[in-house]
């Protein structure tokens, strides 16, 4: 993780929700059982999710919306607010979403928006939550500085009765890179309870 990254309320963008010089993150082997779905605006949750890849040897998608957030950090709040409100969520490119029928353990990182997942994460369950029935799915957010606001709830309402919701991490992004063995013990519990 990098302390470098934009950080807090009025945090900048490069305006392409982590990708205007890289290419979006699709890795996908045959053997993995666990997945980490992700959403990064700034490149908080995205240190995070690799992060999690590396350590629990995961692959690792990352949600790319179809009309990424402005670098203006007001603007990025003031589009995600009318979403909210209309309950438009932003469309996304998923073509090449890994067929998730072959994870056991699915991880969703994404910002805090609001006191709710930001708005790709809510599209993403809206669309593919019912094809995480029997599955173990986790939630670990950044913020900045209200917790995880009503994730457990959205994620056990947008998915089937048999997926096992599993207890979210949450950090202020401010912390990231101080609590990166707290991270871990979580990402050692959430495995360890996937394979009960």
């Amino acid at each position: 993780m990098t302390n470098r990254l934009p950080k807090g309320r009025g945090a900048q963008s490069d305006g392409a929700d982590t990708n205007a010089s890289s290419q979006p993150v699709r890795q996908v082997t045959p053997g993995a059982t666990t997945l980490i779905v992700y959403f990064s605006r700034s490149g908080n949750t995205e240190a995070q999710a690799r992060t999690a890849a590396q350590y629990l040897g995961a692959d690792s998608y990352e949600l790319v919306v179809a009309h990424p957030y402005p670098v203006d950090y007001r603007a990025s709040v003031d589009r995600a607010t009318r979403e909210r409100e209309n309950r438009e969520w932003p469309a996304l490119l998923t073509a090449d979403l890994p067929d998730l029928s072959q994870y056991q353990l699915i991880l969703l990182g994404h910002p805090i928006w609001a006191m709710t997942p930001a708005n790709p994460m809510r599209q993403f369950l809206e669309q593919f939550g019912n094809q995480l029935a029997g599955k173990r799915l986790a939630s670990f957010a950044t913020n900045a500085g209200y917790g995880a606001g009503d994730t457990q709830q959205v994620l056990a309402r947008l998915t089937p009765a048999s997926t096992v919701v599993l207890p979210n991490y949450s950090i202020q992004d401010v912390h990231l890179e101080r609590t990166v063995s707290a991270f871990k013990r979580w990402l050692d519990q959430t495995k360890g309870e996937s394979s009960l």
